[in-house]
């Protein structure tokens, strides 16, 4: 293998296990499903900005949130993400705070939406 491959397979590695850690013990089986697509987010989002120092999981969580939840047309995504924020320790409460301040923001629809996925989210985690 050559420098380049060895290093693409370590910041795979890194990124695969962060995937789990972050989205749970599926997601890497999940992102396999998009082929090159899936390695490129394993690899960049999970395996390099993941593990940058300045921001923990949770905090990069609700940057993400954020940020997706203001983008609108991002159902899926956000879910996981909920999901995924609740797993490295945002509450359920810290989501409902996030999707007001989105209303101050990004206006009342976005909130809207984001609370329908949240009550959903909730739902799916309670079951």
């Amino acid at each position: 293998m050559t420098a380049e491959g060895d290093w693409r397979a370590a910041r795979h590695q890194k990124g695969a296990d962060s995937v789990k850690e972050v989205l749970g013990p599926k997601a890497e089986d999940s992102l396999a499903t998009l082929g090159e697509l899936g390695d490129r987010i394993i690899e960049t989002i999970y395996g390099d900005i993941y593990q940058r120092p300045g921001l923990t999981l949770k905090e990069r969580q609700i940057a993400t949130l954020c940020m997706l939840m203001a983008l609108g047309g991002k159902d899926r995504q956000v879910k996981v993400h909920m999901r995924a924020g609740l797993r490295v320790g945002i509450t359920e409460d810290e989501l409902r705070e996030l999707v007001i301040q989105l209303a101050a923001y990004a206006g009342f629809p976005a909130a809207i939406n984001a609370q329908a996925q949240l009550n959903e989210v909730l739902a799916e985690e309670s079951a």
